[in-house]
């Protein structure tokens, strides 16, 4: 019995032995937060560049906006205009007198007849 619990406390001290120190157990913990921290970073950053993106396409899409109301805008001030110098009746003509045919003769009469 002694010798099974010598040979016991041999494997334990092995196993105790053989893991990870306490420095090197402090490093993998901080190589773990570094990693996490330097993800979160790079998250965030993502996460600006996409809201930066987003304010340049909704300031184009408001310029955008705004020039079309402005052609708009002119367009309708051509309209208006355009209507006010177009409000003048033109003169109204008088029918020219119709040409008068010479007796005798029809509209038809050098014409060929044929059937």
């Amino acid at each position: 019995m002694k010798k099974l619990f010598a040979l016991l406390v041999m494997a334990g001290v092995c196993f105790v032995a053989c893991g990870p120190s306490a420095e090197q157990k402090a490093k993998e913990e901080q190589r773990i937060a570094d990693s996490i921290a330097r993800v979160e970073a790079e998250q965030k950053a993502a996460v600006l560049e996409a809201e930066a993106e987003a304010a340049k396409l909704a300031a184009a899409e408001a310029e955008a906006e705004a020039a079309r109301l402005a052609e708009e805008q002119a367009n309708a001030k051509k309209t208006t205009t355009a209507k006010k110098t177009t409000t003048v009746e033109p003169a109204k003509a008088e029918p020219a007198p119709a040409a008068e045919e010479p007796k005798g003769k029809s509209k038809l009469s050098g014409m060929k007849q044929t059937n």
